[in-house]
């Protein structure tokens, strides 16, 4: 599959602009690098690289990337010359600084480092499927598929979306599934859950397990909820699946990419990943009680 995660948004609203004219609107937000004190940066770039378009449609998918770069200033270079500075300035005036001087001080330091630091950046890709009134952002950060989204917005001047509401709560069917082994049709257990008691905290983490075990049920049956859990679909799709429905380690049992040209490659990938969530996530929403309305 293209995307490893999958943070899963519904349109809410049809998508007015396609090909050049929504290129051209993104590009109010094409990415710069951060320069000077500026400590981060975010925008669009070229699915296909550099010298690319800012969007790639396949198969009624709109492509898009963006990246993120950062400059990170080591907590103990900051603390380190801070430091410095403060015990220069009272050996000169005699006196302790108080707490807001030194804060003042450590934000100044802050400002005067972020220029030699070295910038660390990312690629954060995502597609809108208009058809299925669906945005999906490959990245396993909550933050940064706002990020996504805020950008879009900025972009377009309007992009309303909403996380997929389900009719029942996640945990409850998570937790039922562990305890019984019953799983709706096309669904099997797969090899990985986290338990945590709602009441103290206290969680577990199981990877690579066999999750039809004793030793699971005894953990749900000592009052351990699961708010995340690994199956199988159709046997070809493996996924784990958190409490707010965000999916990770998305891998396809089989699948047929070309291996010959990067474009063909990228365009079989976004094809095989967009028509797999558009059959999937129906399927998992209605194990979940059902898609609740987005209005």
């Amino acid at each position: 599959m293209l995307f490893k995660n999958a943070f899963v948004y519904r349109l809410t609203q049809n998508l007015e602009s396609h090909g050049e004219p929504l290129a051209k609107q993104l590009q109010s937000r094409e990415f710069a690098p951060c320069s000077g004190i500026r400590p981060s940066s975010f925008g669009w770039t070229s699915p296909l690289g550099q010298e690319g378009p800012l969007i790639h449609e396949v198969g009624g998918c709109i492509l898009l990337c963006a990246r993120r770069e950062e400059k990170v200033v080591p907590s103990s270079a900051i603390n380190d010359l801070m430091r410095e500075k403060i015990e220069r300035l009272q050996t000169i005036e005699g006196r302790s600084l108080n707490r807001k001087e030194k804060q003042r001080i450590k934000e100044e330091t802050t400002v005067e480092l972020i220029p030699r630091a070295l910038p660390r950046s990312k690629q954060i890709m995502g597609y809108i499927a208009p058809r299925d009134a669906l945005l999906v952002i490959d990245t396993t950060s909550a933050a940064e598929s706002e990020l996504f989204i805020d950008c879009l917005r900025d972009s377009l001047g309007t992009f309303p979306v909403v996380p997929p509401q389900v009719r029942e709560k996640p945990t409850d069917h998570f937790t039922q599934w562990l305890l019984t082994r019953e799983l709706p049709d096309n669904l099997g257990l797969g090899d990985q859950c986290d338990l945590m008691d709602p009441e103290t905290g206290a969680s577990v983490s199981c990877r690579h397990q066999d999750l039809g075990t004793r030793e699971i049920r005894n953990h749900i049956e000592a009052g351990k909820i699961c708010t995340k859990i690994g199956i199988r679909w159709h046997g070809e799709l493996q996924v784990t699946i958190d409490k707010d429905l965000a999916l990770r380690q998305l891998k396809m049992e089989s699948s047929d990419i070309p291996d010959d040209d990067p474009i063909a490659q990228l365009d079989a990938a976004l094809v095989d990943t967009s028509m797999t969530l558009a059959r999937f996530l129906p399927e998992l929403f209605t194990a979940l009680g059902g898609e609740t309305s987005p209005d």
